[in-house]
């Protein structure tokens, strides 16, 4: 396939003129700069943490409770709860909303469950950092709370 002399000419035209990947530089200028900052260190054995920086899991399933009241809600998560039991799945999203008085305050009344009648069923309950209106639930036998050091009483 012969080329005409308008495409030999942008052809020759490319060949003369180099152009640059911008993007490209750009990341390298980044992985250069990141390889430069000095590394973060740990102060002490453990680090407090934000709620943002929370490493929750993605979860598997998800209920939505608007437009429930309270006692609606509570039933609703407690059979979620149980059918993800029996198909072996673990992590739950529960979406109760900021928080509306005129429904019972969802999020409160599921709060009270998980600490009472659930807690023998979930491993780990909260907030997500990055929404209030939804926390992630793990499902589970709760984890054996750390041993407790004896307290030094100190005399008057």
């Amino acid at each position: 396939m012969s080329l005409n002399q308008e495409e030999e000419f942008q052809l020759e035209w490319i060949k003369n003129h180099h152009m640059e990947d911008k993007d490209e530089q750009a990341r390298k200028d980044a992985e250069e700069q990141a390889a430069a900052r000095p590394a973060r260190s740990l102060r002490g054995r453990k680090m407090r943490r934000n709620p943002a920086a929370w490493e929750l899991p993605v979860p598997e399933d998800e209920i939505d409770l608007h437009g429930m009241t309270s006692d609606e809600a509570a039933e609703a998560v407690e059979r979620r709860i149980d059918d993800l039991m029996i198909a072996g799945l673990k992590i739950l999203r529960v979406i109760h909303g900021g928080g509306n008085p005129s429904y019972g305050n969802v999020k409160r009344i599921i709060d009270r469950k998980v600490r009472s009648e659930w807690s023998n069923r979930i491993q780990l309950y909260k907030v997500e950092p990055d929404n209030a209106g939804s926390s992630i639930m793990i499902l589970g036998k709760p984890l054996p709370a750390p041993a407790k050091r004896p307290q030094k009483h100190l005399k008057k």
